[in-house]
């Protein structure tokens, strides 16, 4: 019987996207929902299947604020609009100051800490669905107490 289907493995991204994804990074970077990708320094995953990814919530991380360089997330594409929010704005969190975040999804994410630099679509193979490749810098937001300068209208 002659093969008609090609087996490949999952939780991995294609070649090319993930060679994509190493020329954006920079310095010390985290992969959050790694999968089996070996980009990054620390990789992570709620479900690890490779000895080398840590086990940890991409809701609740456990690294300080503004440790990485660069940040990596691929969240699970089935994921409720009410719970896509904690994912992004964890990454940002532990991204430095002039970081970049890369985010792999089928939405867009915003945050008030983060400028948008770059989008590009993706699509691995024809009548497949597409994700967004969002690459982001994060911005400085000066604080009055614990309170963003952004909130202030001066002109009210």
């Amino acid at each position: 019987m002659k093969a008609k289907y090609k087996i490949k493995q999952s939780w991995l991204w294609d070649k090319d996207i993930s060679d994509f994804v190493e020329s954006k990074i920079n310095g010390y970077t985290l992969n959050i929902c790694a999968g089996l990708s070996k980009i990054g320094d620390i990789k992570i995953d709620l479900d690890p299947r490779d000895p080398s990814v840590i086990k940890a919530d991409m809701k609740k991380l456990p690294f300080d604020d503004n440790t990485f360089d660069t940040v990596i997330e691929d969240p699970p594409w089935k994921i409720g609009y009410f719970d896509r929010w904690q994912p992004f704005f964890e990454c940002i969190r532990v991204c430095k100051v002039g970081g970049i975040v890369i985010y792999n999804a089928y939405w867009i994410p915003q945050s008030k800490y983060a400028e948008l630099k770059e989008l590009y679509i993706r699509q691995d193979n024809a009548f497949t669905n597409t994700s967004i490749i969002s690459i982001f810098e994060k911005i400085k937001i000066e604080l009055i107490g614990n309170i963003p300068i952004e909130v202030f209208n001066l002109n009210d």
